[in-house]
């Protein structure tokens, strides 16, 4: 089943292009390039709405970086195209603005000409010691980037690295690179009964109450079973398709080799499948499994069936094969997904979709007119009638019901679970317990309608933050015409923090949001639903609470910027502590 066709990678632009147009006039955002820039982010970086607003820094005096990450220690400085032809490729000059860019930041003679966003994400990487540096091109064609674009991309990056050699490296996304990595988790569950013939007979042992089948597949068998159920019977395999590089290119090699596909076998991990269950037909030496799953080793499957249909694949490859019974327990199935692909970086998000806790969650939020998307990217990938059925079921537009797992998570803890800093800080270790909080999070008194109504106050939040922004970006003649135009738009009472508001809204949504959270479990009883409905009518509540907030950094004598405060659990409990008084 060949799956980037020209018509495919064509329908999918055209997807992408409408997808962005809606986001852009949805969050009214200024440009389609920043409509792209969050897209990517949401869709590929797995960003919550909160995250992926708080990384963009594009726009004027953007330096040619329009976001940059910080993901375990190391930077990922962005830059997006997102042309109307599937064909046009990115400029040499556009490379050559952000390389400029970056060596004005490198030097630190930047700050005269950065416009505020980009300064606030730079002062987070100067409060700490990077381990590394990447720079991502993302363009939305087929297109590939200029050589000599890519002659001065390898040659910044070598000229920077120093000793490390590797302290810098780049990557160059093309709509191929997107569209793979987009719907590589995105397409419908494979619900059927396999029968795979075997040419010997299966090693089994039962441990526990699961029992376990060794075998051996050949290349071209896998690579047919690809071909007939797609991505399908990859839907638990939790880790997308990480393109022709590293490891996917060693597999390849030696799939087409003539001389190494015999080692195959003994080079390759192999793959790992769970079902229901597995019957063993000795007679015909086949293998029946009820609704398989291949939870690991889907970039070798992916990569076979590439070769065969490319006709490179040599008939000695070889295979291990193990499956592995639940006996239908979904949190065994979800624990085989999650240790089985946690070697290497993945989503933690995608590893937890599947967990029970998260499916009853799916459930629970169903009851009260929600759809939680549990993967992102899940609904773009439905087809027509999916979600005429969901409209059907929760009302139309759908999007007005769509909970997304991450972002809901995110208010989740920020609110409830009382802990903003790592909702802010280290969304990732809300999905693992390995050095994070998943379990407990879980086991903190969650139910659907907190979820829910954390999630409503969340989105409020954003809202206000968003047309802050907006307000922001425009020119104004002096700065008493931005303080007029602040309070007109906000309240009187803004005027009080009008000095700090550029410096501390951008990013407060989070900290706002579990103040606001604390302020009504002191004057309103706690019920959070009713509080939501009224400041859905009304947002001044919202703005009373920012101005509070902002308000404790002189009240406490803090001499620490706002990007580092708004990450920072002692202060936001110190900011509490402070304000609680007054409330009562």
């Amino acid at each position: 089943m060949t799956t980037n066709t020209p018509e495919i990678l064509s329908l999918f632009k055209e997807q992408l292009n409408n997808q962005v147009a809606s986001i852009v006039a949805a969050q009214s955002f200024e440009t389609q390039g920043y409509g792209f820039a969050y897209w990517y982010l949401r869709n590929i970086g797995g960003m919550t709405d909160i995250e992926a607003k708080d990384q963009i820094c594009d726009g004027g005096g953007d330096l040619g970086i329009d976001a940059i990450e910080i993901v375990d220690e190391k930077v990922v400085f962005y830059q997006f195209k997102n042309p109307k032809s599937i064909e046009k490729s990115i400029e040499a000059g556009e490379i050559d603005k952000m390389i400029s860019g970056l060596e004005l930041i490198l030097s630190r003679k930047h700050a005269s000409i950065a416009n505020p966003e980009l300064l606030s994400r730079l002062e987070e990487i100067y409060a700490f010691t990077p381990a590394g540096y990447e720079i991502v091109v993302a363009v939305s064609s087929l297109a590939e980037i200029p050589s000599d674009a890519e002659a001065k991309l390898d040659s910044f990056c070598q000229r920077n690295s120093g000793v490390a050699k590797d302290l810098f490296r780049w990557e160059f996304h093309n709509l191929e690179n997107i569209h793979n990595r987009f719907y590589s988790a995105n397409l419908p569950t494979l619900e059927a009964t396999l029968d795979i013939a075997l040419s010997r007979m299966p090693y089994m042992t039962k441990v526990g109450d699961h029992e376990t089948y060794i075998f051996d597949l050949s290349g071209e068998y896998l690579a047919k079973l690809y071909d007939e159920y797609g991505e399908g019977i990859l839907q638990q395999n939790v880790r997308m398709f990480e393109g022709d590089k590293g490891t996917n290119l060693a597999i390849a090699k030696t799939a087409s080799s003539v001389e190494e596909s015999k080692d195959f076998f003994h080079f390759n991990n192999g793959i790992s499948i769970i079902c229901d269950s597995a019957t063993h037909k000795p007679f015909n030496n086949e293998l029946s499994l009820e609704r398989p799953q291949v939870v690991n080793g889907g970039q070798t499957m992916r990569i076979l069936h590439r070769c065969y249909t490319q006709r490179s694949l040599e008939k000695g490859v070889h295979a291990v094969v193990r499956v592995i019974t639940t006996g239908k327990d979904k949190q065994f199935a979800s624990n085989v997904a999650v240790n089985l692909n946690n070697q290497t970086r993945v989503d933690n998000t995608f590893l937890r979709s599947n967990d029970p806790r998260i499916v009853q969650l799916l459930h629970s939020l169903s009851t009260l007119g929600y759809f939680l998307e549990r993967r992102a990217g899940e609904i773009d990938a439905m087809l027509p009638e999916e979600l005429q059925d969901l409209e059907n079921k929760f009302g139309s537009p759908f999007s007005n019901h769509v909970i997304p797992l991450k972002d809901g998570m995110q208010a989740y803890v920020a609110t409830y679970y009382g802990d903003p800093q790592l909702a802010k800080k280290d969304p990732a270790k809300i999905f693992t317990d390995d050095g994070g909080s998943f379990s407990k999070i879980l086991q903190s008194d969650l139910t659907a309608e907190k979820f829910r109504d954390a999630y409503r106050l969340s989105r409020l939040v954003s809202a206000q933050v968003d047309q802050f922004k907006r307000l922001k970006r425009k020119r104004y003649s002096d700065e008493s015409e931005r303080r007029n135009t602040y309070i007109k738009e906000f309240g009187a009472f803004v005027g009080s923090g009008f000095p700090e508001l550029d410096l501390a809204v951008p990013q407060i949504s989070i900290f706002g949001m579990a103040l606001l959270f604390e302020k009504n479990k002191v004057l309103g009883g706690g019920n959070l639903k009713e509080f939501v409905d009224k400041v859905s009518a009304d947002p001044t509540e919202i703005w009373r609470g920012f101005i509070e907030l902002i308000a404790v950094r002189s009240a406490l004598g803090i001499e620490q910027s706002w990007p580092t405060l708004l990450k920072s659990g002692t202060f936001y409990r110190d900011a509490v502590a402070h304000l609680r008084a007054g409330w009562a």
